[in-house]
């Protein structure tokens, strides 16, 4: 039986403020990563108690139908749901255009992900977004829990193909037929970053974010040993529960040791990410992941 995931809902309005508020899990690698101010005005705007009982109903509509739409089903497609939320409904951006295709010669050179107006600059702003978590492997690698995505083929795309894209010969001819003048652009990537289960103080590479590190991964009899003797109460986090802490208590939540007993009997295929809450709370977040999926990711590396 499948424990409490059912139980645990998404805090969409926590969501939106986490996906405008948290800080990219890299910093430098070449990219022109959105100002810190930025980030803290959009935040800030949303924030705001008038503006939360205003909007927070129309988000929970906008999401229901995009999902009835079944056009929000991936993890990353929901976190630019809540951005084109954001974008539409603050007063300093316009947004122009998302997920805008660029194609010429019957081929696709790729896709925007948003352009939008930045009212107080009147500036025009190509943004590439994208939310990520990765698990630490072998020192220097970052993978996804599923091993088909890692950090530092995900910043080279980026850097080497997403931005530069509007660049191109092809492109910038389809941009200015659309009357698309683009003045500036950002790239954005928040998300988290788990380490292996007590190695959390081993050096980190200049460009990771040490602020996205606070969290683990470990194979089941490591979590059940490290964790058995304190007083927490566990969940299953569904992917939409992956963005905003859980900063509240939750009945249903189940013991280190039910938890564990409970991923022995579905025979654990795949990672799945778990929080401890205290009983005001939550205070750790990791992936517990099968016994055999350290060394698949080193043969996926």
């Amino acid at each position: 039986m499948d424990i409490n995931k059912e139980k645990v809902q998404p805090d969409l309005w926590a969501n939106l403020l986490w996906a405008l508020g948290a800080p990219d899990i890299v910093r430098g690698s070449g990219l022109p990563w959105l100002p810190a101010q930025r980030r803290a005005e959009l935040t800030a705007y949303f924030s705001r108690a008038e503006i939360a009982a205003r909007l927070a109903p129309l988000l929970d509509v906008e999401l229901r139908n995009r999902d009835e739409r079944g056009s929000a089903g991936r993890l990353g497609v929901y976190f630019e749901n809540l951005w084109a939320f954001a974008f539409a409904n603050h007063p300093a951006y316009a947004l122009l255009h998302r997920n805008l295709p660029l194609r010429a010669a019957g081929r696709t050179l790729g896709e925007l992900d948003f352009v939008v107006r930045h009212q107080p600059s009147g500036s025009v702003e190509h943004w590439e977004i994208a939310v990520k978590f990765y698990l630490q492997v072998a020192g220097e690698y970052w993978v996804g829990p599923g091993l088909r995505d890692r950090l530092d083929i995900k910043l080279a795309r980026m850097r080497e193909h997403q931005l530069p894209l509007i660049r191109q010969p092809a492109a910038v001819e389809i941009l200015q037929h659309k009357d698309i003048h683009i003045d500036r652009q950002w790239a954005l990537m928040p998300g988290r970053l788990f380490r292996p289960l007590g190695e959390d103080a081993e050096p980190l590479h200049t460009a990771i974010n040490p602020g996205a590190c606070h969290y683990w991964w470990a194979p089941l009899d490591e979590f059940q040993f490290h964790f058995c003797e304190r007083p927490l109460h566990w969940i299953r986090l569904p992917k939409r529960t992956w963005l905003a802490e859980r900063n509240h208590p939750l009945s249903g939540a189940d013991s280190c040791a039910t938890l564990a007993d409970h991923l022995r009997t579905m025979d654990l295929r795949s990672p799945v990410c778990v929080a401890a809450l205290n009983t005001h709370r939550e205070v750790s977040r990791g992936f517990i992941v099968p016994d055999d999926w350290y060394e698949s990711a080193l043969l996926a590396i």
